[in-house]
């Protein structure tokens, strides 16, 4: 049997488990609000029983006494199935926040349907060369047309301007976003080396680890990516050393070599604007979630919307300049081959009476022929079979309003350029309805968006409140385990009380005679 004085060490041990739980418990009720802290349990088992069983034990056979408890470590309460699904959530969430806030800009820009918007200026604007076509020697009347086209045009203007503002701060936005991987990579790294340290150590860094946990969360919000492990040869096994290393595209962004932590920084400066690369190589990164991702889509869509617009904007100008060229000016003489032939112009910066050619225009360079515009006289309402004064010419461009034109690739580089004429009068679509369907398209994707970034929003919440029955900090369930711990420390610290008084009889009252 064990000799008197083996309880005491039992007895301490309750004591010392007690007493680091309970430090852990008011660790837990300090950070009860601090961002990103898991929350911490310490991990109790029994010591090994005595006697151990051996040839020589003492006492005999047929008994063991348990010789108390030992606090084995301080876990992080942590689901890493539950992490790598918020994060990947979390990622999706960021992207489609990202095309939902751009598209929302852009249907701020076309403002349709309203009175303000393209639609209607359109709308104004061939009513007003329907107008000129019964009063072709009006003067107020040819003013209205020049004002009108005027303020379309102006209308285009405003809007591509608008639109390359747009991606111009999206490429603001990813240039921020890089510079942000880059400051996490580095901030990872920093705490991969004193993780590595403190587990070479023996001990527990789990502050740490939340630290490096929040950072990778933050991450996961601008990009995807990939957790590997770090594993280091210890006698012949792979242990691992507590850092780890992060793959983006299949490329490391942090990797450990020889023991260092190396970080491949990630640029935006490449051949393509609004794409991402690495530094060291130039190869492109292709993500496929996280917040660079959706400002990467929401570009592509912007461009689109620039790129029909100035589709639309060519296209119209084009077709007016052809049958405008071809009339004659109020005093009869035709306008072919003079500087107001073209009735819509590529303006420079300032405009000029010099503007007089239609190569290249776009939405945001077209506008009136100065010369139109400061002599209304120029147009070319009246057609060469009608003579002077007709508005037969007036009439054929009023009806461009209801021709079907197709898209058409005039320089077969496989980009739509234009609007040309169909044929056959069969297929393709009017001016207003082109217009109309890619501001209804607009419409849709910035819809799906909202809807996608709601959905999202729900999920990721889900998943959060998962997370935080795990791993958040419950006060009401923090004071009970104090008061557990506190019971159980005040029943160990009796229980060394009750011995001292066993061996105060023992060696002060045994043998005394009175």
């Amino acid at each position: 049997m064990p000799g008197t004085f083996f309880g005491f060490n039992t007895a301490l041990r309750g004591m010392q488990a007690a007493q680091r739980s309970i430090y852990t418990t008011a660790h837990n009720i300090a950070n009860a609000n601090t961002e990103g802290y898991t929350r911490q349990q310490v991990v109790l088992a029994t010591t090994p029983a005595y006697p151990v069983p051996a040839m020589n034990r003492p006492g005999g056979t047929g008994w063991q006494i348990g010789t108390g408890v030992d606090s084995q470590e301080t876990r992080r309460m942590r689901d890493e199935f539950l992490d790598t699904q918020i994060r990947r959530e979390t990622g999706s969430l960021g992207m489609w926040e990202q095309i939902q806030d751009v598209l929302q800009q852009v249907e701020i820009v076309f403002n349709e349907p309203s009175d303000t918007g393209l639609s209607t200026l359109m709308s104004q604007f061939w009513a007003a060369w329907q107008e000129l076509s019964k009063n072709a020697e009006s003067s107020p009347v040819r003013t209205t047309v020049v004002e009108t086209a005027s303020a379309l045009a102006e209308a285009f203007n405003h809007s591509a301007q608008q639109l390359e503002t747009i991606i111009n701060d999206i490429d603001q936005s990813i240039e921020l976003k890089v510079t942000e991987i880059n400051s996490l990579a580095r901030q990872i790294a920093d705490l991969n080396v004193q993780i590595k340290n403190v587990v070479a150590a023996g001990d527990q860094p789990n502050d740490l680890l939340d630290q490096r946990d929040m950072l990778l969360d933050r991450l996961s919000k601008i990009i995807d990516f990939e957790v590997e492990y770090n594993k280091v040869d210890v006698n012949g096994e792979a242990l691992y050393d507590g850092q780890i290393k992060i793959k983006i595209g299949g490329a490391y962004l942090v990797e450990i070599n020889n023991d260092s932590n190396i970080i491949h920084e990630v640029t935006d400066n490449g051949p393509e604007s609004g794409k991402i690369y690495w530094e060291e190589n130039g190869t492109e990164i292709n993500s496929v979630r996280g917040e660079i991702k959706g400002l990467q889509q929401a570009r592509e869509d912007v461009q689109l919307y620039l790129d029909r617009l100035d589709v639309l904007a060519r296209g119209l100008a084009e077709n007016i300049n052809d049958l405008h060229g071809k009339g004659l000016d109020l005093s009869g003489q035709p306008v072919s081959g003079t500087s107001y032939e073209n009735f819509f112009v590529v303006l420079s910066n300032p405009p000029s009476t010099g503007d007089i050619s239609d190569s290249g225009i776009t939405a945001k360079n077209i506008g009136v022929n100065l010369n139109i515009r400061n002599d209304v006289t120029k147009i070319a309402a009246a057609d060469v079979s009608g003579g002077a004064g007709n508005g037969a010419n007036a009439l054929k461009i009023a009806q461009l309003q209801s021709k079907l034109f197709q898209e058409n690739d005039t320089d077969g580089d496989g980009s739509i350029d234009t609007l040309v004429a169909d044929t056959s009068g069969t297929s393709g679509v009017t001016f207003d309805d082109y217009y109309k369907n890619f501001t209804a398209k607009l419409g849709v994707d910035a819809h799906e968006a909202e809807r996608m970034t709601t959905n999202q929003g729900v999920l990721v919440d889900q998943l959060t409140n998962r997370k935080e029955s795990i791993s958040g900090v419950s006060l009401d369930e923090e004071m009970a385990n104090m008061l557990q711990y506190q019971r159980a420390y005040e029943a160990a610290a009796r229980m060394i009380t009750t011995l001292d008084a066993m061996l105060d009889k023992i060696i002060n009252g045994m043998g005394v005679i009175r």
